[in-house]
């Protein structure tokens, strides 16, 4: 019968012997600008949110738009001895 020393296992290849660094992840971080963590070296500055600006809006009514719908232009031709005029209709 053989009797196994304490402490001795299975041995270890030479590659383990020495401990591992650890591989540092390049973990960007996203923040907002004008901040404290927007200075450090792995953040990255989110950009402004958009403004809308370009974004379609629908067209209030209007006395206008009600007339133009229905197709009834709001506009009359004054015939004047120099030259006609367009004018607006009194909408009231």
């Amino acid at each position: 019968m053989v009797v196994d020393k304490a402490g001795s296992g299975p041995s270890k290849p030479a590659g383990d012997r020495c401990p591992r660094q650890r591989e540092k992840k390049n973990k960007e971080q996203a923040c907002d600008g004008f901040t404290i963590r927007a200075m450090m070296k792995n953040s990255v500055v989110r950009g402004p949110p958009l403004a809308g600006s370009q974004k379609e809006r629908p067209a209030k009514p209007t006395a206008f738009r009600k007339f133009y719908d229905r197709g009834d232009f709001p506009i009359a031709v004054e015939h004047d001895t120099i030259a006609n005029k367009i004018a607006w209709k009194d909408l009231t």
